[in-house]
């Protein structure tokens, strides 16, 4: 008798094992799951210019973008880095709104646009009929660069766009004030003001 309750109490006992491993597993297989995914995510974050899509630093040619006066009246002077990364992130800015208005796609607009910039960008996109083709000449006069290396605001002098309307292609020059702060890590167009040239 005692032996058959010993048995028995076994088997519930093996039973109530059983039951919690069938529970236990796939919160186990979940949590796993979880670390990993964070670990993944913790890594990516690393990165402070993963969060962007598809940045890359690239220094644009002389002909296409450079700083002609990179020392202001107020403020401190950036680095060669800083420089390099700004004009770098003001140059891909163009690229991507060029590509925004050839592929209506503005999903990589937020890499470089931000704020009121992103804000106006999106507003202005222009019908079908008219996109922009290519930009050239950048050049960078700063009037304005933070102590603390987040805020940088210049002028963008005599830059000239070719835009593509109804299929025919037509230059205009322009100038841009613009301003632009560092965000985790990656500069962005925060402000921008163009002012387009009178022909005659």
């Amino acid at each position: 008798m005692g032996g058959a309750m010993m048995a028995a109490k076994a088997r519930v006992k093996f039973m109530i094992f059983l039951g919690a491993l069938v529970i236990a597993v796939p919160g186990v297989v979940i949590s796993v799951s979880m670390v990993a995914q964070f670990v993944a995510y913790f890594q990516q974050g690393a990165d402070p210019a993963s969060i962007f899509h598809g940045h890359a630093l690239i220094i644009p040619e002389a002909e296409s973008a450079r700083w002609v006066g990179t020392r202001p009246m107020d403020g401190t002077a950036p680095s060669l880095p800083q420089q390099e990364e700004i004009i770098s992130a003001y140059w891909l800015a163009w690229e991507a709104l060029s590509r925004a208005q050839q592929t209506d796609n503005l999903s990589d607009l937020p890499t470089y646009w931000a704020g009121a910039a992103y804000t106006q960008v999106v507003a202005g996109m222009p019908a079908e009929a008219v996109q922009l083709q290519s930009h050239s000449g950048h050049t960078l006069h700063l009037s304005f660069f933070s102590a603390d290396g987040s805020v940088a605001a210049f002028e963008d002098r005599n830059f000239s766009l070719v835009m593509s309307i109804h299929g025919i292609s037509h230059s205009v020059d322009a100038t841009a004030s613009v301003v632009m702060t560092l965000d985790q890590g990656f500069w962005r167009i925060r402000q921008i003001e163009v002012r387009y040239h009178d022909p005659n």
